[in-house]
């Protein structure tokens, strides 16, 4: 066999051998009184330490067979424990990233990672392979500064080696624990109501496994300062939570109108036996619809409260989107049709913004075609003119509207001033005949003949 494959079979037989390795720590443990009482090893610390080792050799084998492919597949590594860690999409690890994790240089790799910090190109995955070089990862990590020079970089940085810190499942050793129980002592004292600063004590509590030094109210009123954070659920499952202390959490959250987020938890935290989410969720979609109309209403649909009141919507519905994607739940929410709600409404601001832009021009009149008059003789703009003199003015479907001209949350634009429609017609069910009302003696305009209903006298 080539050296290679030599790797390969080792790595592969090391459960084996650490099975063996127990028996014979069983076997010394049975004479314990023979033994150096300084001899105060248990067998999970022992297996901890060889579980790291073995994880750091595989994650490095692996970057070798990806850039040197085996010829015989028989004797590559066994990957059948994490089958979504396909060696083609490995990243390429830089070669001062890894001199620095090698070297275990916490300072000159938080360095590092200030200056090739991108937010548009986050460098977890690259981090997260170069990390497995480092011979104590979780030491290296702890003597990290995490505030020092540009202090919100540096914590930035701080988080992301923590949260790769936890994902990699290194050993911590004894001295390395306590020491990020009396840094993570320190930091909680900077919290007081900044939510950043908990969301890096929080990560070290995860990342060091000292969750049982810490109250777990505390612990749990400290997630939900940083619900908003992508990283809140990977850290309340790591810090030792019980399911009860979730549980109020998420509901902590559904009482302060954060449905989106308490949806999150319930996933990702494994609570939704003891609640509904696709319920919650249907709800706050509904929800943000009547919270958008509220926003026109306030401000009498001006043109600055409709645009506001589309932004609120749509950010509420993409939040949406985003959780019934990543969970799979399309099909519980055919009815809703959020994202042709989306669809609708950004195309409406984007036609405001045209027309705002390049006004339609005015028709000229026609010779010999008169203009219809309103009962005190006042010219009244054909229905053609008045679509396009306001741009405003968005034709929604006709079927449902009797060709009437509509914005998004039900009314009528001010293009048509004289009509108002049920608001809640649209998203949440078929679209109400609209209900014309009028006020020629206040305003002395009215709709042409056609628009009349029966019961008017013409």
């Amino acid at each position: 066999m080539t050296t290679t494959e030599t790797i390969a079979t080792a790595i592969n037989q090391i459960d084996e051998k650490k099975e063996k390795l127990k028996k014979a720590f069983d076997d010394l443990q049975a004479h314990r009184s023979l033994l150096s009482p300084s001899l105060s090893l248990s067998w999970s610390e022992i297996d901890s330490h060889f579980s790291s080792l073995q994880s750091s050799l595989a994650n490095r084998f692996r970057l070798l067979q990806s850039t040197a492919p085996l010829k015989d597949d028989s004797y590559r590594l066994d990957t059948s424990t994490s089958s979504s860690e396909e060696v083609s999409e490995q990243p390429v690890v830089e070669p001062e990233l890894r001199a620095l994790c090698e070297k275990m240089d916490g300072i000159g790799l938080s360095k590092y990672l200030i200056v090739q910090w991108d937010d548009d190109a986050p460098l977890n995955q690259e981090v997260s392979a170069a990390i497995r070089y480092s011979p104590d990862p979780a030491s290296m990590v702890n003597h990290t500064p995490s505030s020092s020079g540009k202090s919100f970089d540096a914590r930035r940085v701080f988080v992301l080696l923590m949260e790769v810190l936890i994902e990699s499942n290194a050993n911590i050793t004894v001295d390395t624990r306590n020491r990020a129980k009396k840094l993570a002592y320190d930091w909680k004292t900077k919290i007081d109501t900044k939510p950043f600063e908990a969301l890096v004590f929080l990560h070290l509590v995860a990342a060091f496994e000292l969750g049982s030094e810490f109250n777990s109210e505390e612990l749990s009123d400290y997630v939900f300062m940083i619900a908003k954070y992508k990283q809140a659920t990977s850290v309340c499952n790591k810090i030792g939570l019980d399911r009860e202390r979730v549980g109020t959490l998420i509901k902590k959250l559904m009482d302060s109108g954060k449905s989106i987020l308490a949806v999150k938890f319930m996933y990702e935290c494994g609570m939704t036996d003891e609640f509904e989410p696709i319920s919650v969720l249907k709800s706050y979609i509904k929800d943000s619809r009547e919270a958008a109309l509220r926003v026109c209403v306030e401000d009498n649909y001006s043109t600055k409260s409709q645009n506001e009141a589309i932004d609120k919507e749509v950010s509420a519905l993409k939040a949406a989107i985003k959780i019934i994607k990543d969970q799979n739940l399309d099909s519980e929410f055919t009815q809703e049709k959020v994202e042709e709600r989306v669809e609708e409404l950004e195309k409406y601001k984007a036609l405001r913004k045209r027309n705002a832009t390049n006004p339609p021009k005015q028709e000229p009149q026609q010779k010999g075609k008169k203009r219809t008059r309103d009962c005190n003789g006042t010219q009244v703009p054909a229905p053609s003119q008045q679509l396009l003199s306001r741009p405003e003015a968005v034709l929604m479907p006709e079927h449902s509207h009797h060709g009437l001209q509509l914005n998004p949350y039900g009314l009528m634009t001010s293009a048509f001033s004289g009509v108002v429609v049920n608001p809640l017609a649209g998203l949440f069910g078929s679209a109400a005949t609209p209900q014309p009302h009028y006020y020629a003696q206040q305003t002395g305009f009215v709709l042409p003949p056609q628009y009349h209903p029966p019961y008017y006298s013409q």
